[in-house]
């Protein structure tokens, strides 16, 4: 899989998967991204671009799983309520608007994609939220070492996890086209 920053002329391809994701979240009975003003929607996805915020995953050249990658906080995090962050870092990186696309759900993309962001910055301190009836990504996070904290205020209440990046943190998986050499 390889990990990169957006490109305009993709925007396209970027709003299909998110289309994707949105018709699933619904089919599985979530309010999640089904709101009137269409989030995330093609404005969102240019605005993460130019900010150097839009990363992508590919596979085989193709676009597979989009997400922003925001350095700079959430402020909606400061708000956290049930609960507290394990660690109050004063920087931290959120990860927003994760979506896969629907040819390669169950294929743990979405879990590799993230692990891979995780190991390409050098922050320590890594947040997310999601709905309440998204059990997958819930599952998703939980695979990765998140730990649930509570609760933020973004669009009604959603759940929030944060993961503390051991130093030395490697993959959990392996590319099929990798392979060691041994003596």
């Amino acid at each position: 899989m390889e990990i990169r920053l957006a490109h305009p002329n993709e925007v396209e391809r970027i709003v299909a998967i998110l289309d994707q994701a949105k018709a699933f979240l619904a089919a599985s009975g979530s309010d999640q991204w089904q709101g009137e003003n269409g989030y995330p929607n093609a404005d969102d996805v240019i605005e993460d671009i130019l900010s150097g915020q839009g990363y992508v995953a590919l596979l085989e050249d193709q676009i597979v799983a989009y997400a922003a990658v925001i350095d700079s906080g959430d402020p909606a995090y400061e708000k956290i309520y049930d609960g507290k962050w394990a660690h109050n870092n004063p920087r931290y990186v959120v990860f927003h608007r994760i979506a896969v696309a629907s040819d390669f759900s169950g294929q743990q993309i979405a879990q590799t994609f993230l692990q891979g962001l995780i190991e390409g910055h050098s922050g320590r301190d890594f947040r997310c939220d999601t709905h309440e009836k998204n059990t997958i990504m819930q599952h998703i996070l939980e695979k990765l070492g998140y730990v649930y904290c509570g609760k933020v205020p973004i669009d009604g209440e959603r759940l929030a996890y944060q993961k503390i990046k051991s130093k030395n943190e490697r993959a959990l998986f392996q590319n099929i086209g990798d392979h060691y050499e041994t003596d």
